[in-house]
């Protein structure tokens, strides 16, 4: 493609950029931009990408690499980018999640490990829970010496694991042990590495074996620095002390551009050990200049009046915010408290309303969310049957298919493919997906569709798949899609695919066992899908959620929006840890409040809980000027 003069670059498929954010995009150093809700961080970092490949400045074969926290915001970043530029260019867009990209570098590394670390076998990835880690310190505190013995008692058992073993470097070689803390993570590294058979590693372990091996291989980091001249960091308000030293090891110094996105009262994982001081690091670290966004496009005016309340309580000195979102017919009654006096009483109200406002508004079922601080599962239980009752679905996105979340199943690039196969057989045109297919095919068969050798091949490639897609199509006319049958079809899918050809396709699927996690979630969500299913395209529908209202926990909802939120429980039992953890739950509420674009409602049960814990929520609702309404009996 010609490349564009820099002063000549305009910006893709949308219409105006507020000036912080042109700025931002056309800067040739490191950039931290504070971008609250709304205010279009995906956009800005795929406009980032374009300006970057468009105008040469990262030209072929140099890539863009962009690191999230979560895995379905990396994919949707990377299908923006994929809108926003060629395909020829977004296939040297790299969006991947931290712990993705840390254990792909010790996967093809490890053997590079110092003495002291060195893995001599493979490994498993443990996901230790706080009764674990509570049991492990009791057991150091019976051996430790006893001028320490008082301070491992003192060692939180929810942050000892993020942050006491996430903030500490590796040492090259045997270093002696200063205090009790970091008695207490030596030995969880030695029971981890040195004792235990098969080696168990945790994400944040696996995250610091990957900085050492930065830190210490010259080839490696060059190597690194050289495919990648520029870095996006997505929500950097989320990463951790481990995530962060690995950036610093990897990508501090050397002329490389860092674009780090994210906003400090959405800080959300505290609890997952998130720095504090992320932002004064990457500043410091990468020289970078900080820039404010100062417009919200996806709220209405009335909602960021509201968000500006809560923002203030998150920081005294936050700025005004405009909102810009594309005016709709007004609305009426745009946030309240709803107060019921039972669980029952709760579901039959909010049935009764959603199932009356869906109808009257004509918006689709995902047009709404049901959020809950935790505790997804309980919620579903309670409000599944009243829903039911009313013909409107909803949808547990925290639910597991197997050993993954529908919501994470959902962001695979496996589920992607699978889908896309079975949807060409069940329309009868579709060249939108037909071609994002059979490019997509054309990489996993190793051909480069922008060679003018590889034309032949490529049209191989597209018969091969017209091919398949007649003979799938021939045979799902012929069966119904139960459980037996949805196996039988994603097996067939598989083969034609080739896992051999995903795994070398797609770097995560050469992680572990990540490759059989996905195959088993598809698997298992097809065939709990198909339930009841008349056809095969209300599989597929019910699969993806289409005519479903999902209900996913506030931390799930980072990054997506919806028309109407519903958070379902404000109270002391939903936010039990509100008093102890306020700055983390009223980051959440402002999340929950910030993920709507038309209307916000909160509903209180007073039989599940109280609100004497959580009255600083509803007096900020009060000061916002929300009301609360008796909906009991309003079923």
């Amino acid at each position: 493609m010609p490349r564009v003069e820099p002063d000549d670059w305009l910006p893709v498929g949308v219409k105006e950029l507020e000036p912080a954010a042109w700025r931002a995009i056309r800067a040739d150093r490191s950039m931290c931009i504070i971008a609250g809700p709304g205010a279009g961080k995906t956009e800005l970092l795929a406009q980032r990408a374009a300006y970057l490949f468009e105008t040469g400045l990262c030209r072929d074969p140099y890539r863009i690499l962009a690191i999230s926290f979560k895995k379905d915001a990396a994919a949707n970043l990377a299908a923006r980018v994929a809108s926003r530029c060629s395909a020829e260019n977004s296939s040297r867009f790299d969006s991947v999640t931290f712990d993705s990209f840390t254990k792909s570098i010790l996967d093809r590394f490890r053997t590079t490990l110092p003495l002291l670390w060195k893995l001599e076998t493979g490994y498993d990835v443990d996901l230790p829970n706080k009764a674990t880690i509570r049991n492990f310190l009791s057991r150091v505190r019976a051996v430790v010496k006893q001028d320490w013995a008082d301070e491992v008692a003192g060692i939180d058992a929810a942050t000892f694991e993020p942050i006491s073993v996430g903030s500490w470097r590796l040492p090259t070689a045997q270093t002696k042990v200063e205090s009790g803390t970091e008695y207490a993570v030596v030995r969880w590294w030695m029971e981890h590495v040195r004792e235990n058979y098969p080696v168990a590693l945790s994400f944040t372990m696996i995250n610091r074996l990957a900085e050492l091996i930065q830190r210490t291989n010259v080839q490696v980091r060059r190597a690194l620095k050289r495919t990648y001249p520029f870095l996006f960091v997505d929500e950097c308000q989320d990463t951790t002390y481990a995530q962060y030293d690995f950036v610093k090891s990897a990508f501090s110094g050397g002329g490389h551009v860092l674009t780090a996105v994210g906003d400090e009262k959405q800080r959300i994982m505290a609890w997952a050990g998130a720095r504090v001081d992320i932002f004064d690091q990457v500043r410091n670290d990468f020289d970078a200049e900080i820039v404010p966004l100062r417009c919200n496009y996806r709220s209405s005016p009335e909602l960021v009046r509201i968000q500006q309340v809560f923002a203030k309580a998150l920081d005294e000195s936050a700025g005004a915010v405009e909102s810009r979102a594309l005016p709709g017919v007004p609305v009426e009654n745009y946030a309240e408290v709803w107060r019921f006096t039972g669980a029952a009483d709760e579901a039959a109200g909010l049935s009764a309303w959603l199932s009356s406002d869906l109808e009257e508004r004509g918006l689709q079922p995902r047009d709404y969310v049901l959020l809950v601080r935790q505790l997804a599962d309980k919620v579903e239980g309670q409000l599944r049957e009243a829903f039911a009752s009313r013909g409107v679905r909803i949808r547990n996105e925290s639910r597991l298919a197997g050993r993954i979340s529908v919501q994470d199943l959902l962001a695979e690039p496996l589920t992607w493919l699978v889908m896309g196969l079975l949807r060409l057989c069940t329309r009868d045109r579709d060249p939108d997906s037909w071609c994002a297919i059979a490019d997509s095919l054309m990489l996993l068969r190793g051909i480069d569709p922008y060679d003018a050798d590889s034309v032949g091949s490529s049209r191989q490639v597209e018969i091969e798949l017209s091919d398949f897609i007649d003979g799938l199509r021939e045979q799902i006319l012929t069966i119904a899609p139960t459980p037996e049958h949805c196996s039988l079809i994603v097996d067939r899918v598989l083969d034609f695919l080739t896992l051999d050809a995903l795994a070398q396709t797609y770097p995560e699927y050469r992680l572990h066992d990540n490759l059989d996690i996905a195959v088993d979630g598809v698997k298992t969500h097809l065939a709990e899908s198909s339930a009841g299913a008349l056809s095969w395209t209300e599989a597929l529908d019910t699969f993806e959620g289409i005519d479903s209202v999902p209900l996913m926990t506030i931390h799930k909802s980072k990054g997506l929006e919806f028309d109407t939120v519903l958070v379902v429980g404000l109270d002391d039992e939903m936010w039990w840890s509100f008093k102890d953890e306020r700055i983390d739950g009223l980051a959440a509420f402002y999340v929950a409040l910030s993920r709507a674009k038309r209307r916000f409602y909160v509903t209180h049960c007073v039989a599940r809980g109280g609100r004497a814990g959580v009255k600083e929520l509803f007096d900020l609702l009060t000061q916002a000027g929300v009301r609360e309404l008796d909906m009991s009996g309003s079923s």
